[in-house]
């Protein structure tokens, strides 16, 4: 790979903070049976301006992550990361700073890509 070419988008592994603040700040719990709860952070509460002293840049990461809570034995069952099914982080790039046009009004043209 050139230094030219693009980097691929990651996303940041899940550490012991994201977990710790959804134990702490998690504002969706979901009854899933057999005393377990999945607990989750919203979008709403992540904004929140705690939640970006806590964790930073991961503020944004902490909302794809999901707990399995055991309320009987008081204990993380299952950790989910949700993270991939989310769209490419590229395609919502290109779509913020509109870098397709078409020639053509019809909304079923081809886009061509802006080259500069």
């Amino acid at each position: 790979m050139t230094r030219f070419a693009c980097p691929t988008w990651t996303v940041a592994p899940v550490n012991a903070a994201m977990i710790s603040a959804v134990l702490d700040f998690a504002d969706i719990h979901r009854e899933l049976g057999g005393g377990r709860t999945l607990r989750r952070i919203s979008h709403e509460r992540a904004a929140k301006a705690d939640m970006f002293l806590l964790l930073g840049r991961d503020v944004e990461r902490v909302t794809d992550i999901g707990l399995v809570w055991n309320d009987r034995e008081d204990q993380i069952v299952r950790v989910t990361d949700d993270a991939e099914l989310r769209e490419s982080r590229l395609t919502l790039w290109e779509d913020a700073f509109d870098l397709f046009e078409t020639e053509e009004t019809d909304e079923m043209a081809e886009p061509l890509r802006l080259c500069a």
